[in-house]
C-alpha cells in the first residue's frame, strides 16, 4: 500500500502538477476588469466651467472682430487714396476719388469731367470704372466724412484736402486724412488705438 502510494507519487503526472499546480484543478485567480470614466458629477462640473470659459471669451472675440474691421477699413481707404495719387501721376490724368457716406461706398475713375457713382456695378453708366469700395466687406464700421470726393491733379498729385473718420461697434475710431499736398495718413481722434497715434489738433 505504501508502495503503491510512493509510486503514485513518482509519476510524471504528479511531478508535472506541482510545477503547474493551475492547470490541475487549482483555482485560477483572474485579473477584475479595470472601470474608469466621467461621474455625472464630474461631467456637470466640466460643462459649467467651459460655459463659463465660453462667455468670458466671446466678448474678447467680438473687440478684436470689430478693431479688426476698423484697422481693414481704415488701411482700405489710404491705401486707395494713395493708389490713385499714383495713377494721376503715372496716366498724366486727373483721377477722381468719389464718396458716399450714406451707401458706405467709394469709387476711384478717369473723368475729368464729373463724380462717377459708386453705388453702380460696373458696366453701368456713370460708374466708377477704375475702383469701387463698399463698406459691406467691413461689416459694423460707419463712415462719415468732410467731403464727397476729391481729385488728384497730374503735376504735383495735390489733391482737394478732407478726412473720412471710421467708427466701429465699439466705438473705437480711425481717421483717414489727406492733405492739400495729396499725403495720407492714418490717426485715432480719440487716443492711440490698435498701433496708431493720436490725430492732432
Amino acid at each position: 500500500m505504501g508502495r503503491g502510494n510512493r509510486a503514485h507519487t513518482g509519476t510524471p503526472a504528479f511531478h508535472a502538477a506541482r510545477r503547474n499546480p493551475g492547470r490541475f484543478g487549482a483555482a485560477r485567480h483572474l485579473p477584475h476588469p479595470c472601470t474608469s470614466g466621467f461621474t455625472l458629477l464630474e461631467l456637470m462640473v466640466a460643462v459649467s466651467v467651459s460655459v463659463i470659459l465660453l462667455a468670458l471669451a466671446i466678448p474678447s472675440m467680438q473687440s478684436m472682430l470689430s478693431r479688426n474691421h476698423l484697422k481693414a477699413a481704415a488701411q482700405s481707404i489710404a491705401e486707395d487714396l494713395q493708389w490713385a495719387r499714383s495713377e494721376a501721376i503715372k496716366r498724366n490724368r486727373v483721377i477722381r476719388v468719389s464718396i458716399d457716406t450714406d451707401q458706405w461706398c467709394y469709387g476711384i475713375d478717369q473723368n475729368d469731367a464729373s463724380d462717377c457713382d459708386c453705388r453702380l456695378n460696373a458696366g453701368e453708366r456713370g460708374a466708377c470704372t477704375l475702383k469701387r469700395q463698399s463698406g459691406a466687406d467691413f461689416p459694423g464700421i460707419r463712415l462719415a466724412a468732410t467731403f464727397s470726393g476729391t481729385s488728384f491733379e497730374p503735376y504735383r498729385a495735390t489733391a482737394n484736402n478732407g478726412s473720412l473718420t471710421l467708427t466701429s461697434t465699439q466705438g473705437s475710431r480711425l481717421r483717414v486724412v489727406l492733405s492739400r499736398l495729396g499725403r495720407i495718413r492714418i490717426c485715432a481722434p480719440s487716443g492711440p488705438i490698435a498701433g496708431y497715434l493720436s490725430c492732432s489738433g
